[in-house]
């Protein structure tokens, strides 16, 4: 007879985080393309409200994943780099600490701090060519940031489906 283990299924706030980071990157293009020259408040303030919601949902799914890692590994597990070593049961063989993380991951997360950098920048650039330039940077990387987001995210709920993990 094979241990219990107590897991969540992340695959609904999975779907739900995916929408809403699309939401996030869209809203931001649409705002882009509409006001190429200048901040439009109430843009700004619907990509804002978007992002808090997307972000408390990826909390919730996050909170889940790590739950299911740690209790897939035995031990503690915080960053999403963790999070993957100890979901992919493909590398349950190897040490914790030499296990692969997804390649994704990283680029993901660099893309975001540079997406929130320049949202960060548009601010300040006040209107006409520079913040056109600025705004369409920060648009392409929400993007590219919402891409890696879903991609990352669909890896680790399908990693820890709970059928998949009845190998264990």
């Amino acid at each position: 007879m094979g241990a219990y283990i107590d897991l969540k299924d992340v695959r609904i706030t999975g779907h739900v985080t995916q929408v809403m980071i699309v939401g996030v990157a869209v809203t931001s293009v649409v705002a882009t393309a509409l006001h190429p020259d200048a901040r439009d408040a109430l843009l700004d303030l619907l990509v804002l409200l978007l992002t808090g919601f997307a972000g408390l949902v990826f909390g919730f799914w996050v909170r889940n994943a790590s739950h299911n890692a740690g209790a897939i590994a035995l031990r503690e597990v915080k960053r999403m780099a963790d999070i993957w070593r100890a979901s992919d049961l493909a590398q349950r063989d190897v040490p914790f600490e030499q296990r692969v993380p997804s390649r994704w991951i990283k680029p993901w997360q660099w893309t975001f701090l540079a997406m929130m950098a320049s949202e960060a920048v548009e601010v300040f650039a006040g209107s006409g060519s520079g913040y056109r330039a600025v705004a369409i940077t920060s648009a392409v990387l929400a993007v590219v940031a919402a891409a890696l987001a879903v991609v990352v995210i669909a890896q680790v709920s399908a990693l820890q489906r709970p059928e998949r993990l009845t190998e264990l």
